[in-house]
């Protein structure tokens, strides 16, 4: 089974290329950890959690959408958060971009 390597225009791939951000192979998809930062590598929505959400999530589509694929697609997300108890404003984002039935989940703080 070969490895392809996914790119989006919208989420660059990270300076040096010391990694991938998104792989497939066969039928399965393979994404880096994403950060809330923009094309230029710098932080976007302040301390907003909604805003920072909502960047990474649009990452992650970009990256899966580019594999052919599509949110409904996506089985299981892991979130690295710095306050959990900010968690209802993330699944705020997540109900936008996971409509229907939601991927499994962690989140560590």
């Amino acid at each position: 089974m070969s490895i392809e390597k996914i790119l989006s225009r919208e989420v660059p791939e990270p300076p040096g290329e010391i990694f991938s951000n998104c792989l497939t192979v066969g039928d399965q998809i393979f994404l880096s950890g994403m950060t809330a930062s923009g094309t230029d590598g710098k932080a976007i929505g302040g301390n907003s959690m909604e805003a920072q959400a909502r960047a990474v999530m649009g990452k992650i589509r970009h990256l899966v959408e580019a594999a052919g694929a599509d949110m409904k697609d996506v089985v299981k997300i892991t979130v690295y958060v710095t306050d959990i108890s900010r968690r209802a404003e993330l699944g705020k984002v997540r109900n936008e971009f996971f409509p229907g039935n939601k991927p499994c989940s962690t989140m560590v703080e």
